[in-house]
């Protein structure tokens, strides 16, 4: 998508961008056909190098803080990777530490001084030769994450028993740090024709991750960092050392 012209508008309250893009491949006013042309720039503008676009804003629920995906042996549903819901729905209470059984069902993950450098977020992507535009409006940003001192490795137990999608699994990806909106307005425009859609309250637009090694018992063993130029599709594991 070659990019002809970009203006960026910054204020304490705003950070506003508008793009000069080709948009002729937007063939629908339906948001799953518009979310893939503003995954970058929401990625770039809000995410920086450190948290990626979730791949589609309406699987925003499955993109949670602890939330968990293993690997697909092959392609399933058109996935190389099955989601497993949060991990306190994953675990085995008898063996995990009761102290992080306890943080887990209580599910306070917001990160209480953080805040975002702007109040809001505005992305226009627009193709004036056929009319055709993308916009996207972020109000309010939170973020959830797990915090430094609730160490999983060592003292949570997956339950490999009960659960087939863990059964055989040698490691697991877990959400460890989400981005999200309060208020998020997205409108698509096709010549004269537009939508607009309101999403939710707080939800996730961008997200880190990392691996977790499994022992046969279902102890989380160690932690391995994830690039963060990856996607479900293609996880590529860096070479550090588990940790």
């Amino acid at each position: 998508m070659p990019k002809k012209l970009k203006v960026v508008v910054k204020s304490l309250y705003s950070h506003e961008i508008r793009k000069d893009v080709s948009l002729e491949n937007l063939k629908s006013l339906k948001l799953e056909d518009a979310w893939p042309f503003i995954r970058d720039e929401i990625e770039i503008e809000i995410g920086s190098s450190q948290l990626v676009c979730i791949p589609h804003i309406t699987e925003a629920d499955l993109y949670k803080v602890t939330s968990l995906f293993v690997p697909n042996e092959k392609e399933t549903n058109g996935k190389m990777f099955t989601p497993l819901g949060e991990l306190v729905k994953n675990i085995n209470k008898e063996k995990s530490t009761s102290e992080h059984v306890q943080w887990l069902e209580e599910g306070d993950f917001q990160e209480r001084d953080f805040k975002f450098p702007h109040e809001s977020v505005k992305i226009t992507l627009q193709d004036e030769a056929i009319k055709n535009k993308v916009r996207v409006i972020m109000v309010n940003f939170t973020r959830t994450r797990v915090p430094r001192d609730k160490d999983l490795v060592n003292n949570i137990y997956l339950d490999v028993e009960n659960n087939k999608d863990l059964q055989g699994k040698k490691s697991v990806y877990m959400i460890t740090d989400v981005l999200m909106a309060k208020t998020i307005e997205f409108r698509v425009t096709r010549g004269t024709s537009s939508r607009i859609f309101h999403l939710g309250t707080a939800s996730p637009l961008v997200f880190g991750l990392e691996e977790f090694l499994i022992g046969d018992d279902g102890k989380l063993i160690a932690k391995m960092s994830v690039p963060i130029h990856y996607s479900l599709d293609n996880v590529n594991r860096t070479c550090d050392d588990p940790v």
